[in-house]
């Protein structure tokens, strides 16, 4: 694999950051080779704002549907309420 440095403005990184956060990428790079993919690959780029809903109602949707056990959704719910979209 081939190493690209590049330089950005701190407000631009800042921004890279959160929102490889916001998306789930563990890392810079990884966020950049996914949008780098999906732009070769002809796909739109479009960036969602993400809406939170009640951990109650996800842990309720999860239960439904039958697939996972109690001890999974836990962690699942545990994990979402460290999360800065979620703590209050």
């Amino acid at each position: 694999m081939a190493t690209v440095t590049i330089s950005l403005p701190d407000q631009i990184a800042l921004k890279v950051d959160a929102e490889a956060k916001n998306q789930g990428f563990s890392t810079r790079s990884e966020f950049v080779r996914s949008l780098l993919r999906k732009y070769f690959a002809g796909e739109e780029l479009k960036f969602e704002e993400f809406d939170s809903r009640p951990i109650e109602e996800i842990k309720l949707e999860l239960t439904k549907t039958g697939k996972y056990d109690q001890k999974f959704i836990e962690s699942i719910i545990n994990g979402l309420a460290k999360s800065s979209k979620y703590v209050r």
